[in-house]
């Protein structure tokens, strides 16, 4: 009887370890390197510039149908997959690896599980499509 108890209280661990790490916070970002000689005056203009067109509710809306968010996230609609966009993406300073060294960047991404890090990732991604198309910067030739 006790060999039981023991074997079900490891296996319940098991399931509850694997739950909680599943569900533990996940960010997923795409960093833009920036100048290092950029003003952080500059740099904060430009981040709060990017939050603010980034969080336009028709902007997230189409985010939201290029990724498949509904049938992903299983809601009802693309407006409130837009609103779980905004409640999660963030637009911060960083630093990123370059071949030069590390260098300034300005991170773009979203928060989530880390069950869920690869729609995380499709949505910094799309983002990031958004951020070039407001910045005006070309894409990288073999991004595609």
């Amino acid at each position: 009887m006790g060999v039981v108890a023991v074997m079900l209280l490891l296996g319940g661990g098991w399931f509850a370890r694997r739950a909680y790490q599943q569900n533990r916070p996940q960010p997923m970002w795409v960093p833009l390197p920036i100048n290092p000689e950029l003003p952080l005056a500059k740099r904060d203009a430009i981040i709060q510039q990017l939050k603010t067109r980034l969080s336009d509710q028709q902007l997230l809306v189409k985010v939201s149908g290029d990724v498949g968010l509904r049938q992903k996230w299983q809601l009802a609609s693309d407006e409130d997959c837009a609103r779980q966009i905004r409640q999660n993406f963030f637009v911060r300073p960083g630093e990123v690896d370059t071949p030069m060294g590390k260098m300034p960047s300005i991170n773009i991404g979203v928060t989530g599980k880390s069950k869920d890090q690869a729609v995380s990732g499709a949505i910094a991604l799309r983002l990031m499509e958004e951020v070039r198309k407001i910045l005006g910067i070309e894409a990288p030739k073999d991004a595609r």
